[in-house]
């Protein structure tokens, strides 16, 4: 059964939305998306503190697997050193989603590329949403794939992929490019097509800023 296949963005050579990379002592980065589908719309922010240089404190707050609100606070570290410019990071959250106590164990990879002689990345994030009173498990993985196009401009593919207890998987897929608004924030437009799961085409926007 499918369950693992990020909106993950490029800030200069790593992602500002961390994933497996650390954010880093007293940086802050904040993201806000809006997905606008047939079915309806939905925004969701996502911010990140770098308390110590391996240590990151964070906030997820909009809509989970299920579909239903979420506010989930987490922190993540380092799982080991990097191996051979794969990095890897454990994350563990507590919250709510739909009025239920969560808890939510993650793990992330990632990867800085090289390809035809411009750089950009690979990631892995995948996490389990696990109700505390009814131990049911929603799960959810993003994979993507970016490209530095130039200091202002880059490009990334994402697949998002999940399945919430009791129903079939999803699978969606979200092309996007990333323009820089000024030198801490940019821009993310993107398309969002379901290949699994309930057939939508839908829009997305992101303003991400770090600072």
């Amino acid at each position: 059964m499918l369950r693992l296949a990020m909106i993950i963005w490029l800030l200069l050579s790593c992602p500002a939305l961390a994933g497996a990379w650390p954010r880093g002592k007293g940086n802050v980065f904040v993201a806000s998306s809006t997905y606008v589908l047939p079915s309806g719309a939905y925004t969701g922010l996502y911010a990140e503190w770098g308390v110590t240089e391996r240590l990151t404190l964070g906030l997820d707050l909009g809509r989970g697997v299920s579909g239903q609100d979420k506010a989930v606070a987490f922190v993540q570290a380092p799982l080991i050193r990097p191996v051979a410019g794969h990095h890897f990071a454990w994350q563990i959250g507590a919250g709510v989603i739909a009025g239920d106590t969560v808890i939510r164990p993650g793990l992330s990879w990632g990867k800085g590329i090289d390809w035809a002689g411009r750089s950009g990345w690979a990631a892995l994030d995948a996490v389990a949403e696990v109700r505390t009173e009814t131990l049911a498990i929603d799960y959810k993985a993003d994979l993507t794939l970016g490209l530095t196009l130039s200091d202002a401009r880059k490009i990334m593919l994402q697949l998002q992929t999940g399945e919430q207890h009791g129903d079939d998987p999803f699978l969606r897929v979200v092309p996007s490019v990333t323009f820089a608004l000024s030198r801490r924030a940019r821009l993310e437009i993107g398309l969002s097509q379901s290949l699994q799961g309930a057939r939508e085409t839908g829009l997305k926007a992101a303003i991400w800023v770090a600072f």
